[in-house]
């Protein structure tokens, strides 16, 4: 013990003795070295620009552990030496205990005290990942990809969306709901032709011209080791690639359409040669899939490169809620440095939620003008919002931050240390009572569900088997090894997408003519795999936006009143609320555009919100929120 009573600990780097330093406890904390040894390990990366104390504010999930200092007169220049090598150098000495770092960040003093150091631990590796990151101004960001990126399907699925809207077209007598049933059906119908014609035939004819497939080489596939190459057909004016997951077995060909304005999102990312953002995936699909269809995305392995793949393509297991510790196991960043980019919001730990950017369900067969109708394309929307999260973040960062962290000194109380950005602070808090942008409730989930892929996977002795044979079974749900059922539910306090501060009106739930006006349920996403038949949530919501009574729904295995709740007052009155809600729909839409177009000239912003009105006749409404000459007013255009 030293002569105050703190414990003495010996310094060392690697077999070197540097000296002695009293370990000072801040707080009620005791913190020990063990054996009473600081053995450091190595020194941190030289930093660029950011001070040490700043990056382990912004990445430390406590304050500071402890202090060090000596009260010997005859400090050992070695030790000397450390101090101003770590504090003019802006680097750490690190001690490893078990998978943690202890980071000894060299303090300056009031009043002359050297060497004098204060202590943070924090996971293996997240300091160098996470300083690198802020040296560059990056973040990360977190994709999902079915129904936020893509929407991908084989012959089995496409089959059985065939089947049940073949179904519920037989049973539905009003004319607008047929027509908007018998598009989507087309929709489907085309894109299965395609599909069979590219898995017979290795080519595929659109519009009169033929596309043989390609070879394209996997930089690397699940088990990490074996060279794969896949036939593959990309129609990029259609926004649509064929490929074959097994490329041996015919009937693992997918057919993928990729959302609209990813290159326009991709291109943000790495623009000028230059990563704004690390990026990483998060989904609940089977691995070898998610690694194929991010490959689709990108081709060229610009966002992730061949070594990191494996590790930043994270397969959620089935029952588990994706979390951001877990996409980060590797000590790759920090949940405060990152945001996420999904369809849905309940999927994530309640802790994320505050981090995801939530945008509507991708539905190009459901509601393929979906995606142009919207004055900004929701990919844009997506890649608007991530730039103001990346600039208010470093703003703050370095214009604050950092000034107020140089000026604490050895001596100052850790409890008055400023509070790091927080990437959450920058997503814009949203209205509950909003419905989702766009997140219009689908009759049913768009993508497929891995089941039948894995099947084929997992037998390749069965690539001959009939096909016919295959459908004969009866279709039961059942959760695969690709993840667990989801549900598109009807939860209201799901997070809509946000437009972020940017000057663009949200118009995403303008109705169209042919299609049903949405319920005030709002919609998530059928990402959990490739569930050949429609989930249960999923159909129930099919009266949702066709009006098609429960009871005459083709019997495809067991119902259940999931996710209905909340729309019951609905379907009492989905007759009188039908055909005045369609109709009222292109007054508003019209209606909608005039006002904007308004608020363009008069350079103002307006902000819409969809809204569920007991009145009949306002069944479903818009509130127009204007702001010039900074008053704020609300008007109702029903």
């Amino acid at each position: 013990m030293s002569r105050l009573g703190f414990n003495k600990s010996v310094v060392y780097h690697g077999e070197t003795c540097l000296g002695e330093l009293d370990v000072i406890p801040v707080g009620d904390k005791q913190f020990r070295f063990p054996n009473n040894e600081i053995r450091i390990h190595h020194i941190s990366p030289i930093s660029e620009r950011c001070s040490p104390l700043s990056v382990l504010l912004t990445i430390s999930s406590s304050s500071v552990r402890c202090k060090l200092e000596s009260f010997s007169s005859n400090v050992k220049q070695e030790l000397l030496a450390l101090h101003a090598s770590c504090f003019y150098d802006l680097k750490t000495a690190v001690v490893v205990i078990g998978d943690e770092e202890v980071h000894l960040v060299a303090m300056g003093s009031k009043f002359q005290r050297f060497p004098c150091f204060w202590c943070f631990v924090v996971p293996a590796q997240l300091y160098t990942a996470c300083l690198g990151m802020l040296n560059m101004r990056c973040l990360s960001i977190v994709f999902d990809l079915d129904e936020t990126l893509i929407v991908a399907n084989t012959m089995r699925s496409f089959e059985d969306r065939i089947d049940v809207l073949t179904g519920w077209i037989g049973q539905e007598s009003d004319p607008v709901r047929v027509a908007g049933m018998t598009s989507e059906l087309k929709r489907y119908v085309e894109d299965r032709a395609l599909l069979k014609h590219y898995a017979e035939n290795d080519a595929v004819t659109d519009n009169g011209q033929t596309y043989e497939v390609k070879m394209e080489e996997v930089p690397i596939n699940a088990a990490g080791n074996e060279r794969v190459v896949r036939p593959v057909i990309r129609l990029p004016e259609k926004n649509i690639v064929l490929t074959r997951i097994n490329p041996e077995i015919r009937d693992t060909s997918v057919l993928v359409r990729l959302r609209p304005a990813w290159e326009d999102l991709r291109s943000y990312l790495i623009a000028k040669g230059r990563k704004r953002f690390e990026v990483y995936i998060c989904t609940m699909a089977e691995r070898e899939y998610a690694l194929e269809m991010w490959r689709l995305l990108d081709p060229g392995t610009h966002l992730i490169t061949p070594k990191q793949l494996l590790n930043r393509v994270v397969c959620v297991k089935s029952g588990a809620r994706k979390s951001l510790l877990n996409v980060f196991k590797d000590g790759d960043c920090h949940p405060r440095m990152a945001m996420v980019i999904d369809d849905r919001l309940k999927v994530w730990e309640e802790k994320d939620q505050p981090r995801v950017h939530v945008v509507p369900a991708f539905t190009p067969y459901y509601a393929p003008q979906a995606e142009t109708a919207n004055a900004v394309p929701v990919l844009c929307v997506a890649r608007n919002v991530a730039c103001n999260v990346r600039a208010g973040f470093f703003k703050e960062f370095d214009e604050n931050f950092i000034r107020r962290v140089s000026e604490h000194h050895y001596e100052d109380e850790v409890l008055n240390l400023p509070s790091a950005p927080d990437v959450c602070s920058y997503l814009m808090p949203e209205d509950a009572s909003f419905v989702p942008n766009g997140n219009i409730s689908v009759p049913m989930a768009e993508g497929m569900n891995a089941s039948e892929v894995a099947h084929r996977l997992n037998q390749q002795d069965s690539r001959n088997a009939d096909l016919k044979s295959d459908r004969s079974q009866p279709l039961v749900p059942s959760t695969s090894i690709y993840g667990p059922p989801s549900f598109r539910s009807a939860i209201p306090s799901d997070k809509p997408s946000l437009l972020g501060p940017i000057q663009a009106p949200d118009i995403w739930n303008k109705q169209r003519a042919g299609f049903y006006p949405p319920s005030h349920a709002t919609a998530s996403s059928f990402s959990a795999g490739f569930r050949p038949l429609v989930s249960e949530a999923k159909r129930d919501e099919a009266f949702l936006g066709y009006g098609v009574p429960k009871k005459n729904l083709p019997q495809v295995g067991q119902l259940s009143d999931v996710g209905v709740a909340h729309n019951q007052p609905y379907l009492n009155n989905k007759r009188g609320s039908a055909d005045s809600g369609t109709l009222n729909s292109l007054q508003s839409s019209l209606s909608i555009e005039v006002l904007h177009e308004i608020a363009q000239r008069c350079g103002s912003k307006v902000e819409y919100r969809s809204v569920f009105s007991p009145n009949r006749e306002w069944r479903f409404s818009y509130e127009v929120r204007g702001f010039i000459h900074r008053r704020e007013s609300w008007s109702r255009d029903g």
